[in-house]
């Protein structure tokens, strides 16, 4: 059996446990990584479909479930599994079978496809907006000025591996970033010499864009408690060219400068806090290492102008949504032990007729238990990525209500901390990648019901403001649609203090 497809199953195992896609296709310098892109997504793209081929085909002969779902996909897409083994010639002896059972399956009702009509984006800003950049870029790239955002540029997505490929993005020239990061900090109004707090700051975006915004003159604050997301954060501000670090005070002591190694940086438990100045001296950035909720005001300037506050969320707003949660949903503990239990259920059914009854019975039993697992996981795709395309609020599906619910109160409290500690700022931007009102307008209403000294402005443009006509707000914050607006999924909210 091709070592290529083990591959393949490690990186969905690691997947399951809620490591990131991409990240896990690029943990790793791989000269077979577009292979296994490939051969990933393809997975992910039916992994329903697969998940029920698997428990109805290869359940019993295969305990790796990850290494069946990826054979099963190749299977599939190519009509053939390269190299050799025990588990190929099993799979073989069911080819054909298994071949029509997919191409029946899919052909009822299978969407595999979140985004049917149009494509999102792929959004890039060029440092320094260097206007002979572009005009090189031009050369190989058809390059679209966005419409909201001042210089950021917009490319087909599956022309990105050109732009990555490109001299100027390997030399740190220009950043991919998504339209929706920067729709945040357009709502907060950013102007030079500024101070601005970024909480929850990591991957970057809204710090970058931020500077940006500051124009080399402010004071921006980033909080991340995550020390490798924190390390992420650190390295993307210092890929700019304009930027000297890491220190760590204030007074920039060069005896107290240290360099951003990562195996150092995640094993240091000396230092949380770190400074990093513009070369021109006037736009310091102060990165906190640490909960937000254990910081207060005293660690805070006496005046900000602008707090942002992005916390963690389902990402269902998200393109990928989809593919992480059929992962969970079809990989988790919980779920793989009632799948278990409906099989052994299955298994156990007896009947006195002979030996063929006992079959074709335990065959029709088995299929209808698989089917109501099968549609058991389509709702949680299907609510979503219906509601995507009508650019409708989806509701949470059944399976992933517990996981929201955490989300939300851990939303509540986060945001409720910096309304009541940062009392030197006036106003707050409240966004999540996520699509569900649990997460956004729930949010909003719970909190300033007990915090009554505030109010909401309008976040954006007329043409992303999204009333949902169930709260008075809502028709102030920002909603952003895959399908409508191709970016991704946003909420945005602007909240700010009443005047005394």
């Amino acid at each position: 059996m091709s070592f290529l497809y083990r591959k393949a199953a490690q990186m969905l195992l690691k997947c399951s446990k809620g490591e990131g896609i991409k990240e896990v296709l690029l943990e790793k310098e791989d000269k077979s990584v577009k292979k296994l892109y490939s051969i990933l997504y393809n997975a992910l793209e039916d992994l329903n479909i697969l998940d029920k081929i698997y428990n109805i085909y290869l359940s019993k002969i295969c305990k790796n479930k990850f290494l069946g779902i990826i054979l099963l996909s190749v299977l599939v897409h190519r009509h053939k599994i390269d190299g050799g083994g025990k588990l190929k010639r099993e799979i073989q002896k069911k080819e054909k079978e298994i071949l029509n059972f997919y191409k029946k399956i899919q052909g009822e009702s299978y969407n595999n496809n979140i985004l049917q009509t149009k494509i999102i984006w792929k959004y890039f800003l060029i440092y320094g907006n260097d206007i002979s950049i572009k005009e090189e870029l031009t050369k190989s790239l058809q390059i679209v000025q966005d419409e909201d955002i001042k210089n950021l540029y917009k490319i087909n997505n599956d022309k990105v591996k050109m732009l990555i490929d490109s001299s100027f993005y390997r030399e740190n020239k220009i950043r991919i970033i998504d339209k929706t990061s920067c729709l945040v900090v357009k709502a907060g109004h950013i102007k030079k010499g500024m101070v601005i707090v970024d909480i929850c700051s990591s991957p970057g975006s809204k710090a970058i864009f931020s500077l940006i915004s500051l124009k080399k003159k402010g004071y921006l604050i980033c909080v991340e408690k995550n020390k490798k997301r924190c390390f992420t954060l650190l390295n993307e501000i210092l890929k700019i060219g304009e930027y000297d670090g890491l220190y760590l005070n204030e007074r920039f002591n060069e005896s107290e400068k240290i360099a951003l190694n990562k195996h150092n940086f995640l094993n240091n438990k000396k230092h949380n806090i770190y400074y990093i100045k513009h070369k021109h001296n006037e736009l310091t950035i102060k990165i906190y290492n640490c909960d937000f909720l254990n910081l207060s005001s005293e660690d805070f300037p006496d005046n900000i102008d602008v707090v942002f506050i992005d916390p963690s969320c389902s990402s269902s707003g998200m393109p990928d949504f989809v593919y992480k949660r059929n992962i969970e949903n079809i990989f988790s503990d919980k779920n793989e032990k009632h799948d278990r239990s409906i099989m052994i259920k299955t298994n156990k059914t007896k009947n006195e007729k002979n030996t063929e009854n006992i079959n074709k019975f335990s065959n029709i039993s088995k299929m209808k238990n698989i089917n109501e697992l099968y549609n058991r996981k389509e709702e949680s795709k299907n609510c979503i990525s219906e509601t995507m395309s009508k650019s409708m609020i989806p509701k949470v599906p059944s399976i992933f209500q517990d996981k929201v619910k955490k989300l939300s109160d851990f939303q509540k409290q986060i945001l409720t901390h910096a309304l009541v500690k940062l009392k030197g700022s006036n106003t707050f931007i409240y966004s999540t990648c996520s699509l569900f009102e649990e997460e956004n307008e729930q949010v909003i209403h719970e909190v300033l019901q007990k915090n009554s000294d505030f109010y909401l402005k309008k976040a954006g443009k007329d043409k992303f403001l999204y009333n949902n006509y169930k709260y008075d707000f809502s028709k102030k914050c920002v909603r952003t649609f895959p399908e409508k607006d191709l970016c991704r999924g946003i909420f945005i909210s602007k909240i700010c203090r009443k005047k005394i």
